[in-house]
C-alpha cells in the first residue's frame, strides 16, 4: 500500500521488529522514530525505491489472482483506509481484504496454494491479505516471520479474523498463497510487545542498547561544553576495549602472514587439500569497471557510532 496510513504508535508493519524477528530494521529504530514523531521532530526523508514502487504496483494484481485461485468473490484488492485494534494502541494498513462464507480451500502446491499446518480449511468471515514481493528463493514450509507473517497475524488480531492470506511473489514468477488459521497464543505475545512499546513511547524509555548504533541513537546530541569525569570501572572498560583492538590488529597481521604462507605452499594450484580442509584459490575473471555517477544526499547531524579513544601521557 502506497503512503503511510498509520500513526506513531505500534503498527502491524513493525510488530516483527518488536518481536526481534525483523531482517530490515529493529525495534530500537522504530521506537526512536515514534518518539520523534510524537514530539514533532521527525524528519521524513523516506524515498520509495524502485523495488518498493514496483511491489505497490503489483499488489492489487497479485491479490486479485490469489482470490481467483481460492474462489473468493467478495474482494477489496486495494484498501485506502486504516484499521484500529479494539483494545490495543495498534493500527494497520491492509494490502487487501475479503469476506468468505463456507469457502472450502485445499492445500495445493501445484496451484501455489499452501495451507499452513492444515490440508483443508473452510474459510468464513472477514479475512485480511498481506502481499510481499521478494527476490529470495522460497523456503521450505512457511515464509520467515519477517516476510509478512507477523504482519498478517497482527492484522488478523486487529480484525478479530479467524483466517488470513499471505501472498508472496518469489523471484518475479513464483507466486505462492499461504492461508493461515488464527494462532490464539499470538494475541497474548502481541499485547505484551505493543503495550511495552506504547509505554516506552509515552515515557521516552529506550530499549537497552545492544550495539553502538543504539547508544548513538539514544544520545544523538552531544554536549561539547563540559568534560565528564568517568569512574574507575569505566577505565577498566576502556582498557579492555583498547586491548581488544590491539588483539584484533595483531590477529589481522598474523592472518595475512599465514595466508601468504598458504598461498606460497599452493603455488599455481587452484585447489589443494590438507587433512579435512579443502583450499580453493580462484582466478577471478577479468571484467570492465563500470564508472557510476555519484549523487550525494545530505545527512542530518548525528552522533558518531563509536567513541574515539586516545591515550594521554601524565
Amino acid at each position: 500500500m502506497v503512503g503511510k496510513l498509520t500513526w506513531f504508535r505500534a503498527t502491524s508493519s513493525i510488530t516483527c521488529a518488536l518481536f526481534d524477528r525483523s531482517k530490515f530494521f529493529d525495534k530500537h529504530g522504530c521506537l526512536k522514530k515514534a518518539i520523534q514523531e510524537k514530539n514533532g521532530t521527525l524528519v521524513d526523508d523516506f524515498v520509495q525505491t524502485n523495488r518498493q514502487a514496483t511491489g505497490d504496483l503489483l499488489e492489487p494484481v497479485l491479490i486479485t489472482e490469489a482470490a481467483r485461485r481460492l474462489g473468493i468473490t467478495q474482494l477489496e484488492a486495494e484498501v485506502d483506509y486504516k484499521i484500529e485494534h479494539p483494545s490495543l494502541p495498534l493500527e494497520a494498513s491492509l494490502d487487501g481484504r475479503c469476506k468468505a462464507v463456507n469457502l472450502r480451500v485445499k492445500h495445493n502446491p501445484d496451484e501455489g496454494i499452501y495451507l499452513v499446518g492444515h490440508d483443508e480449511l473452510i474459510l468464513n468471515g472477514d479475512i485480511p491479505f498481506e502481499c510481499k514481493c521478494s527476490s529470495d528463493y522460497p523456503t521450505v514450509g512457511e515464509p520467515p516471520k519477517y516476510l509478512g507473517v507477523d504482519q498478517l497475524h497482527t492484522s488478523m488480531d486487529i480484525l478479530d479474523a479467524e483466517y488470513g492470506i499471505l501472498i508472496v511473489l518469489y523471484q518475479s514468477t513464483d507466486l505462492r498463497i499461504y492461508v493461515y488459521k488464527r494462532d490464539p497464543e499470538f494475541a497474548t505475545d502481541l499485547a505484551n510487545v505493543v503495550n511495552d512499546f506504547n509505554r516506552r513511547v509515552d515515557e521516552e524509555d529506550y530499549y537497552p542498547p545492544e550495539k553502538p548504533e543504539h547508544a548513538a541513537s539514544i544520545f544523538d546530541v552531544g554536549n561539547d561544553e563540559n568534560e565528564m569525569i568517568l569512574g574507575a570501572d569505566v577505565v577498566d572498560l576502556i582498557d579492555t576495549i583498547q586491548a581488544l583492538k590491539e588483539a584484533q590488529k595483531i590477529a589481522k597481521l598474523k592472518e595475512a602472514e599465514l595466508m601468504t604462507d598458504l598461498m606460497m605452499s599452493m603455488g599455481n594450484h587452484s585447489k589443494a587439500r590438507a587433512a579435512n580442509y579443502i583450499c580453493e584459490w580462484k582466478t577471478l575473471a577479468a571484467k570492465s569497471e563500470q564508472v557510476k555517477e555519484v549523487t550525494y544526499k545530505a545527512q542530518p547531524e548525528r552522533r558518531a557510532g563509536y567513541v574515539k579513544i586516545r591515550m594521554v601521557k601524565e
